[in-house]
Parts: C-alpha cells; structure tokens; sequence
C-alpha cells in the first residue's frame, strides 16, 4: 500500500511524534493551520469513520484528550477544534483526527521545531 499516513504511522517516514501507543501515532501537521496543529493517526489503515471499529474509535477520542492536555500545558491556547475531513475534502484518505489550537490574540505561525519543543517538553 502506497499511503502516506500509513508510512508515518509505522515509522518509515519521520515525523515529529508527540504522542504514540500500539494503536495510534499523534504528529505535527507539517502544514499547520495554528501553533500546536497535530494529527492523530491510526496505525493500521482504515480509510475514513465509517470503517472504524469501536474500540479505535474510542482509543482515538482518548488519545485526543491526552494531546489536548499537552498542547493546553505546552502553549496555552484559548479554545481547540477537532475535526476529520471526509469524501472529496480529505486530502489522504486514511482516518486522521486533527486537533487545530485556536488563539484570541493570532500572531503567525511559529517555527514548527519550537512549538514541537514545547509540546513534547510537557511529558
């Protein structure tokens, strides 16, 4: 299978990992919408929610509250939005859940390495 996703999950491209179990990978977007943006990926392939079984689902949500703690604690945020994209507005189609900070006061983006950084010094 030639998915992306799939490559980064099982750790054959690198990525910047700020959150892994047997289930899930959780990584900074390389294409950040806000300081702190980061996907959780499932390590197997499932294509989109519908495919998903519970118990990844579930692992899924949990994960996203043990990220979210982290992004809080590292970068102070006002608010966060989760979403997946889905049918012709998913880029690669394989499941991710995004977890996009959201900031009253928006300045720019800071240089990816730094907000890693702090994210991962919170652990």
């Amino acid at each position: 299978m030639d998915c992306l996703f799939c490559k980064i999950a099982s750790g054959d491209i690198p990525s910047k990992v700020i959150y892994e179990d047997d289930i899930v990978r959780v990584i900074m977007d390389i294409n950040p919408n806000s300081n702190g943006h980061s996907l959780i990926i499932p390590k197997v392939h499932i294509t989109d929610f519908e495919d998903m079984d519970e118990i990844t689902l579930n692992h899924v949500n949990n994960a996203s509250k043990i990220v979210k703690k982290r992004i809080y604690e590292a970068l102070n945020p006002d608010g966060l939005v989760l979403t997946v994209n889905y049918g012709i507005v998913q880029e690669i189609k394989h499941y991710h859940l995004h977890l996009i900070p959201v900031y009253e006061n928006k300045e720019g983006l800071v240089d990816i390495d730094e907000v890693y950084e702090q994210i991962i010094k919170t652990v």
